[in-house]
């Protein structure tokens, strides 16, 4: 058997992923989610939820989608549905409880649910960033001290916050 290379694995799962967004895609643009999963029930919701700021990233994925993108300059839809879906399982399963009061937090500062979900996602982005940066494994503490942290200080200040303190040194 012929020794499968990094890189043909790294297309392959790029290939594999652009399939499914795009098939999960095409049932959303259509609001049909019959024959969906939970979880591609919840991806297909948050594409409609997103549809006006990435229809033409989603309409055409297939010749566009790079996961390669540079974070600094570039804006990969796919990472942020992905990360808005995880953020709604863990609502829904209450789980870790810090997000649902940091939530909770931002709901009661008058931010709109998806504002509050994409507040979330700016923390849980940048831990899992710089978690990746320091090859270090995902810390449920870390995320949950943090969630906790940010949820007493003013949301518009949050990507300020996050971009200059050091979010791993709190548990290092």
């Amino acid at each position: 058997m012929p020794k499968i290379k990094g890189e043909e694995i790294r297309k392959f799962l790029k290939d594999g992923f652009r399939t499914q967004m795009s098939a999960i895609w095409e049932k959303a643009k259509e609001r049909d989610f019959e024959g969906l999963d939970d979880e591609k029930q919840r991806i297909a919701k948050i594409m409609v939820e997103h549809e006006d700021e990435l229809y033409k990233q989603l309409e055409h994925a297939d010749l566009i989608y790079d996961p390669e993108l540079n974070s600094e300059t570039e804006y990969d839809p796919f990472l942020h549905i992905t990360i808005h879906s995880i953020i709604e399982a863990q609502l829904e399963d209450n789980d870790p409880l810090e997000i649902v009061q940091f939530f909770n937090a931002m709901r009661q500062k008058k931010y709109s649910r998806h504002d509050s979900i994409h507040l979330v996602g700016q923390i849980l982005t940048c831990l899992i960033f710089e978690m990746l940066e320091h090859q270090k494994p995902f810390d449920l503490e870390t995320y949950r001290k943090l969630l906790n942290k940010y949820k007493s200080r003013n949301p518009e200040k949050l990507m300020d916050l996050l971009e200059n303190e050091p979010l791993l040194s709190e548990t290092d």
